[in-house]
């Protein structure tokens, strides 16, 4: 597998999908939490997440080009 394709997996698929169970499992099934206020916790954090992950890479691509 190439290099950029296995970063793309890991930062955009597999964390955040890795965080959504795990905050879902942990705030929902465990402590008991709203489904509603979890599912929308996590994705508030989930899109801040992306948001710097996307900042990131984009610089870290025009470092690499030039």
């Amino acid at each position: 597998m190439n290099h950029p394709k296995l970063v793309f997996v890991g930062y955009f698929i597999l964390f955040p999908v890795l965080f959504l169970f795990s905050s879902l499992l942990w705030r929902f099934v465990i402590r008991n939490g709203e489904l509603l206020v979890v599912a929308t916790d996590a994705l508030a954090i989930l899109a801040i997440y992306y948001f710097i992950v996307s900042a990131f890479l984009v610089t870290r691509m025009n470092r690499s080009s030039s």
